[in-house]
Formats: structure tokens, C-alpha cells, sequence
């Protein structure tokens, strides 16, 4: 064989080898695929079946996310309230939800009042106890509240709903309307009412709207000032509210209201009763004209003669009763008056004329006279002088 042949062949093996090996490794890259195929196929069934575990049954080292809670039935006004939940599995939220219903809330606040929704915290690292306060200041009244937890994979739990009955009070009165003279005084009960438990010390006042007290001149005594209630039960104060002068009132119509308030571990917790009107009523008056005269008549002639002086009166509000008016300083004789009051109306807001007509007859004694015209309600007496002259026919006013 001559050496170009034998290069040929030597070639030509060499080819054969590396294709051979070639083959081997394709080989076992196959091998290793197909192994790391089933490796992944056994994982993949071993978390399935933990998970298959965990959603329907027990699991060795997880389980189904589950709560037990203790129900709290009890609470205070003002005072802070822990609501607590031990849950096992892998919980990825725990949530409280809880709504605060006031002992006082009417049709038109209720339904405005919406629940609250809030995270409850792990209590300690790598616990299982969750918590969450409710502070004072929005323990107004009963709460209802439910607690959920869910994990991450779709798994919960709930609660039942359950309700906190909370130890609270009211403040009432009948009173729709409320009047006060200078020498007349309204008296009203109030009452504070326990909810629950309550037995806390409550303090009144009464306050007209927008005012932190009663318009300066009016004042207002509570008989007792500081009352307490008895568990679930009533206490009644005795409500007076006076002029504080014989001389100044101030007239008006007012809305009032009674605040009772308490302290508790967050501050001061207020009440307020309803709405009343207190009516605070007052005049004054003008005489129109403030001098008159008047010829005295001889015998024969026409014996009586009339001399008006006009009355008019501003009611700035009105009285439940009618005014009074006399008059003073009249001659000793042959002079009479008379009070001409018609369709006056002292119940309301507004001017009203009332006509002083004063009679002179022919014995009436001649002079110059000053007349004091007295208005009299609600405690108060008022008074205007005018100048009243009777003179002979001949004689001329001076």
C-alpha cells in the first residue's frame, strides 16, 4: 500500500472516530434531559400533592388558614378596646372591620355611618397572635365588628358578627318652648339616661347655638349641677333659667340646647339634648305728641271736650299676656281718661298703637300738668312724661 493510500485510510478512521463520539454525547444529553424531565415531574407532584394537602385535609408542616376569637361583649365610653385573634396557617391578611352605632343616632345619621376596615398586627414575631385597639375617642357607642383571614392561596376564614354593648348616657328634656320674663323664670326637668352600665358623674349646662353659655343677662341653674346615673336607670335635674336684672333683658328668640358631658380615659365625652326655642320678650314704647293742651268749657256750652296723645308700642318679641298702661298726674277733678286699645296685638313682633284719650270737663281745675304714662309686661314697667295744660277760653298755651 503505498503511503497516499495509507493516509487515506488513517483519515478516514479518524473521521469515523469523532462522529462515534459525537453520537455518544448526543446520547447523553438525552439521558440527561429526560432525567431532569422526571426530576421535575416528581417535584412538581410533591407540591401538588402538599397543596392538595393544605386546600382539603392537613398537610404535615402547613395547613389551612384558621382563627379562634374570644367575643369582648363589654366596653366603656371613651375608653380604649383591644379586640384580639390567635390564626393558624400562612395568613396574608388579617382584618378587622367594625362600626360604631352612637346610643343617640337618629334615622338621618345612621345611615352615614359606615364600617371601618383595618389590618390587626402580629402582637410578636413568629406568633400567631393578631391585635388591634379601637381607641377612646371612637368608642362613642355599641360596636358591631367580624374579623377575616385569608392566605395566599384563596383559602379564609370569618368570624360571626358580633356586637360590644358599650356603657354610655343620654341627656333629654320635653322642652319644645321656653319663655322668660324679668320676673318670670322657665323651669324644665332634664334627665340623664344610663345605657348598659353606665354610672359615670355627668355635668349640665345649658348653652344657647353658637354660644358657649346663655345671651349675657339670662342664666341658667341646674338643681343638681353634677349628676349620676344608676346602671341602666334615670336622674332627673331640675333646669331653672332667670333674668339676671330687673332692668335688662335681652330680648330675642333663642335656640338652647342642654350639654351633659363626662370625663373618661380619652377626655371629656358630650351629649346634647334636642332643640328648644327659648323666648325672651321686651317693649318699648313712644307718646306722640308730648304736649297738649286743652280749653276748659263753660257752662252752656259743649261740657266735655277730648285730648289724645298717641301710644306707640314696639314689641321687639312677643308676651304670652297682654300689657297693662295707666297714667298718673291728672287734675284732682273734673278730668277722666280713657284707654283705646282695639285690635292691639302683644303676641308678636311689631308696632302697635294704643290711643290715651283724656276727658275735660268744665269744673277742671286750670294748670299745667305732667303726666307720666306707665306700659307694664313681663316684669317690666316703662314709663314716658308728657305735658298736659288746661287753660280757661280766654288764656293762650304758654
Amino acid at each position: 500500500m503505498s503511503n497516499e493510500d495509507r493516509s487515506y485510510a488513517d483519515e478516514r478512521r479518524e473521521t469515523a472516530e469523532s462522529r462515534a463520539r459525537e453520537a455518544a454525547g448526543s446520547r447523553r444529553q438525552v439521558y440527561a434531559l429526560v432525567g431532569l424531565f422526571m426530576v421535575s415531574v416528581l417535584v412538581i407532584g410533591i407540591v401538588l400533592a402538599i397543596l392538595s394537602a393544605g386546600v382539603g385535609g392537613q398537610g404535615s408542616w402547613w395547613q389551612k388558614v384558621s382563627m379562634t376569637h374570644t367575643p369582648l361583649q363589654k366596653g366603656s365610653i371613651g375608653q380604649d378596646i383591644e379586640i384580639t385573634a390567635r390564626v393558624l396557617g400562612l395568613p396574608k391578611n388579617v382584618t378587622l372591620s367594625y362600626m360604631v352605632i352612637p346610643n343617640n343616632a337618629s334615622f338621618n345619621t345612621y345611615r352615614y355611618i359606615k364600617p371601618n376596615n383595618v389590618y390587626m398586627l402580629l402582637t410578636a414575631a413568629g406568633g400567631d397572635q393578631y391585635s388591634y385597639t379601637i381607641t377612646g375617642t371612637e368608642v362613642l357607642g355599641d360596636i358591631t365588628y367580624s374579623i377575616s383571614a385569608s392566605d395566599s392561596y384563596g383559602n379564609s376564614a370569618v368570624t360571626q358578627t358580633y356586637k360590644i354593648a358599650v356603657d354610655d348616657f343620654n341627656v333629654e328634656w320635653p322642652a319644645k318652648e321656653l319663655t322668660v320674663y324679668v320676673t318670670q323664670t322657665a323651669t324644665v326637668p332634664v334627665t340623664i339616661r344610663s345605657y348598659n352600665n353606665f354610672v359615670s358623674a355627668v355635668s349640665l349646662r345649658a348653652v344657647a347655638l353658637g354660644m358657649n353659655a346663655l345671651p349675657g343677662g339670662l342664666a341658667a341653674e341646674f338643681s343638681p349641677a353634677t349628676v349620676t346615673p344608676s346602671p341602666g336607670g334615670a336622674v332627673t335635674s331640675q333646669l331653672v333659667i332667670r333674668s339676671t336684672s330687673t332692668t335688662f333683658i335681652p330680648s330675642g328668640l333663642y335656640n338652647v340646647k342642654v350639654e351633659a358631658w363626662s370625663s373618661t380615659q380619652r377626655g371629656t365625652v358630650t351629649r346634647n339634648s334636642s332643640i328648644a326655642v327659648l323666648k325672651v320678650p321686651d317693649f318699648d314704647f313712644t307718646v306722640n305728641p308730648t304736649s297738649q293742651s286743652v280749653v276748659r268749657q263753660v257752662i252752656n256750652q259743649i261740657t266735655e271736650r277730648v285730648t289724645p296723645f298717641n301710644i306707640t308700642v314696639n314689641i321687639q318679641q312677643g308676651f304670652e299676656s297682654n300689657l297693662q298702661f295707666r297714667v298718673a298726674g291728672l287734675p284732682g277733678q273734673g278730668v277722666y281718661y280713657r284707654w283705646v286699645i282695639g285690635n292691639a296685638n302683644w303676641h308678636s313682633t311689631g308696632n302697635t298703637l294704643v290711643n290715651l284719650e283724656i276727658v275735660t270737663q268744665s269744673t277742671a281745675t286750670v294748670g299745667s300738668y305732667t303726666l307720666t304714662i306707665y306700659v307694664t309686661g313681663g316684669g317690666f314697667e316703662k314709663f314716658k312724661q308728657v305735658s298736659f295744660i288746661v287753660m280757661e277760653s280766654t288764656q293762650s298755651p304758654t
